[in-house]
């Protein structure tokens, strides 16, 4: 490893654990020592494993993969924004909602009543409402904005769940583990790499840290995942469609198209008929 990228790693603070008394033994190998009660991070080992989930998350996401993002924790909600949303992928910053995954029909129906309030919102619909009706449905409305306004175009379940502290996040973990989910983590050394799909073990109690990270991901995430949805929704969602539409709308104009010029000569012999009389 360089001894350049090793300085920057230490400079940003990727290095610096928990307090000894507060670790898992699962982390044994990713720590390299500790020093006044606070385990230090093997650097070596964080940046292999960068290189490790950059090379997966590559993979994933050119072959067209959703991801989603947690990082509800304040230090993270930022850099990781920044990076999902630079991407085209979902993810939440604010709040975990429990089910999110393992509930999805529910949540895409709270998703749905969001989307219209919103629509009311922009339309002018709650001025027509009460005081007190427009004030229930702005506190609502605040409320699911927070839950939802970066996973409302989410149609499925994503492929891949990325979340930054996995302690922190642990119930968005056992939900993608439940589904079968590819799953990914940041890990400070309370955390567990054996729930985990990959981990990259490293300080996330530093925003300079988790910056870094996201700094890092960003190019393995760049471009191609949207040019490999929208080719698949070129020739694959709208072909369906027009299957469809051309089916019901053969069936709604066939019998009308059959009747109408019957009705005309009727009309026809029927003026003849009284003009002879």
């Amino acid at each position: 490893m360089e001894k350049t990228i090793l300085n920057s790693m230490f400079d940003n603070l990727l290095h610096i654990g928990n307090k000894s008394n507060y670790w898992n033994p699962k982390m044994k190998r990713y720590i390299y020592g500790s020093v006044n009660g606070i385990h230090v991070i093997n650097l070596t080992k964080t940046s292999e494993k960068i290189e490790e989930v950059k090379a997966e998350l590559k993979e994933l996401h050119t072959s067209g993969k959703k991801i989603l993002f947690v990082a509800t924790k304040l230090q993270a909600r930022d850099a990781i924004a920044k990076l999902a949303a630079e991407s085209g992928h979902f993810y939440v910053s604010e709040k975990w909602v429990p089910g999110l995954l393992t509930n999805f029909k529910t949540i895409k129906r709270r998703i749905a009543t969001y989307l219209q309030l919103d629509k009311d919102l922009n339309s002018g619909a709650f001025d027509m409402l009460t005081k007190k009706e427009k004030a229930a449905k702005m506190l609502e409305l605040e409320k699911l904005t927070k839950a939802y306004a970066w996973v409302k175009e989410m149609k499925k379940i994503p492929d891949v769940v990325f979340v930054i502290d996995g302690v922190f996040e642990e119930q968005a973990i056992r939900e993608a583990n439940q589904l079968k989910l590819l799953s990914y983590a940041v890990l400070n050394t309370n955390g567990d790499d054996t729930v985990l799909t990959n981990c990259i073990p490293a300080n996330t109690n530093s925003v300079k840290s988790i910056e870094y990270i996201a700094a890092a991901l960003k190019d393995s995430l760049s471009g191609k995942a949207r040019e490999a949805a929208s080719t698949t929704a070129t020739w694959t969602a709208p072909a369906r469609v027009k299957k469809v539409a051309e089916t019901k709308v053969s069936g709604e104009k066939k019998a009308p198209a059959k009747r109408a010029p019957k009705k005309a000569a009727e009309v026809e012999a029927k003026v003849e008929t009284t003009e002879q009389n």
